[in-house]
């Protein structure tokens, strides 16, 4: 049985698919909390939780259920502190079916499974229409499945899951078209979808209207023509339907990570995640210009290389020191993949041609198909372990599942923040916080976001340069002047960097209190009505 699964790539790419369902059941699993019962958790349950910048997103999620409105703070102002509409769409959808605060982080997690078992397949046919060899669809396939960085962002709720299905689609579909020699609007039509699931989607949409415009010259006149229409129906749209809702015609996180900030800065900082990238193998899939150079194989090098440039651009992400591809890069990693393969085939073939011209001109050279394949092996078992070498040996813990994923082994800890902050406040209570998702998901109160990503008056500030100097969008914005000493909120759950700044305003009028979910104190407003003292101070 083993002899015949290895001369069927078919049914190890199946085996494969059960393979990766498992582990990201387990990768999931490995993410949640189970939340002991205490004095301030009612029972004891196990609680599944997306990264905390998703939680966001999943309270503006709930809210819209709800009725409240796309707002984070219910009755609060409006502010756009998310990217991502559709998909906050489609976390509502859980909320509305009344689904348990505790599951409902499970639903967007499966749903994020199924989409990358989703991009597997098409990987697998992508593979097989670029190269026409079964077995480069599989060792693609294999990549794409157990990349840590790809699993991170996509079982952990963020939309990179669907981004990479929507873009890997795209590319097959265009060069089924290509090899058909027909227009086709569909690749424009799905990447104009993904605009409403991210608006910089309008990236991947572009670079394959200027390639087809560039590549497809029979068709060019339709690409220049139907292209820009496309993109506009579906950009035009969201950009009126947010002024009329939000009063702005950015997301409030475009001004935050995006303004305030030298350009010349942060393209230099994009430039060098961009190397640090390419340095760690992440260039070695462009070896396959090598061998070939054909308009299949820089469809998908030019569509990967425009993530990149825009990665440059925005100069990077916030998480950079998890290594790897970030979001935007992730998304366009199963077409890295794809090339990998593509390359390591052509190798193979080179190495057996090669050995049999040495044998044919009797140098006593001698390397038989079968050694060849176990030296491919090799090689690929030892990528597939460096490309996940991402940061040390800690990544490759997670990798393993030795280990939860980037943050998640903090998140029963917040759980129990959020339980143990709506056992000691009434609901109309203001909370100041950094981390500003799983908290606010799982105790409805009013937040005060240090960070501004619901904020607009922060958003809008210059970024400080001299506590983060390397580029952290997202995080280099706050004023405790304002967000404490103005705004005056009943609990400062947790500051940001340079607490000793937010001194004078605690001082002023906040008792601290020790919070053990925390394991130290938080501030508390003095003589605050919304605050159930007696509950704090009879233990």
């Amino acid at each position: 049985m083993i002899r015949a699964l290895s001369r069927s790539p078919r049914a190890l790419f199946a085996l494969v698919l059960i393979a990766y369902a498992l582990y990201a059941g387990a990768f999931i699993f490995k993410t949640s909390a189970v939340v002991e019962q205490s004095s301030y958790v009612p029972h004891t349950q196990r609680y599944f939780v997306l990264f905390d910048d998703m939680m966001i997103s999943m309270r503006y999620a709930r809210n819209l259920a709800e009725g409240e409105g796309l707002v984070w703070n219910p009755g609060g102002p409006r502010v756009e502190g998310f990217t991502n509409p559709l998909w906050v769409g489609y976390m509502a959808i859980f909320h509305l079916l009344g689904v348990d605060a505790a599951l409902t982080s499970l639903c967007i997690q499966v749903s994020g499974a199924l989409f990358m078992l989703l991009t597997l397949l098409v990987v697998w046919r992508l593979a097989d229409l670029l190269t026409g060899d079964p077995w480069v669809g599989l060792g693609a396939a294999i990549f794409t499945a157990f990349y840590l960085p790809l699993n991170t962002w996509s079982l952990q709720g963020t939309e990179v899951s669907v981004l990479a299905l929507i873009v890997s689609a795209a590319a097959w579909w265009t060069l089924r078209a290509l090899r058909a020699r027909r227009f086709s609007a569909g690749p424009y039509l799905l990447l104009g979808l993904a605009t409403w699931i991210r608006l910089d989607m309008a990236v991947p949409f572009v670079a394959l209207a200027l390639f087809l415009a560039l590549q497809d010259r029979p068709r060019r006149a339709r690409h220049l023509l139907i292209a820009p229409l496309i993109l506009a129906a579906f950009l035009a749209p969201q950009f009126l339907l947010r002024h009329w809702y939000y009063g702005e015609w950015l997301p409030n996180t475009y001004y935050l990570k995006m303004a305030g900030y030298p350009l010349v800065k942060r393209l230099t900082h994009g430039y060098e995640i961009a190397t640090r990238f390419l340095v760690h193998l992440g260039a070695l899939p462009l070896g396959v210009f090598v061998f070939r150079r054909d308009r299949a194989v820089r469809l998908l090098a030019w569509l990967f290389a425009a993530q990149m440039l825009y990665n440059i651009y925005v100069g990077g992400d916030a998480w950079e020191h998890y290594g790897g591809a970030n979001r935007y890069l992730s998304v366009a990693a199963p077409l890295w993949f794809v090339l990998l393969w593509a390359l390591l085939r052509h190798v193979y073939r080179w190495l057996v041609a090669s050995a049999r011209t040495l044998a044919a001109q009797e140098t006593g050279f001698r390397l038989s198909p079968a050694t060849a394949r176990a030296g491919l092996i090799g090689l690929g078992a030892y990528l597939l372990v460096a490309f996940n070498y991402t940061y040390g040996t800690g990544a490759l813990k997670e990798w393993l599942l030795i280990a939860p994923s980037l943050y998640a082994a903090e998140n029963g800890m917040k759980v129990e923040q959020a339980l143990l902050l709506e056992t000691l406040t009434t609901e109309e209570a203001t909370v100041a916080l950094a981390g500003a998702g799983i908290v606010p998901y799982f105790a409805e109160r009013t937040y005060i976001d240090l960070l501004g990503k619901t904020d607009p008056i922060i958003a809008h500030l210059p970024m400080d340069q001299t506590v983060i100097p390397e580029f952290k969008p997202g995080h280099m914005k706050w004023d405790y002047a304002y967000s404490i000493g103005m705004l005056k909120p009943d609990v400062v759950l947790e500051l940001w960097v340079k607490p000793e700044d937010a001194g004078p305003y605690l001082n002023a009028g906040y008792l601290p209190i020790w919070f053990p979910p925390k394991n130290g104190d938080v501030w508390m407003l003095r003589e605050s009505p919304h605050i159930l003292w007696e509950r704090i101070w009879g233990g």
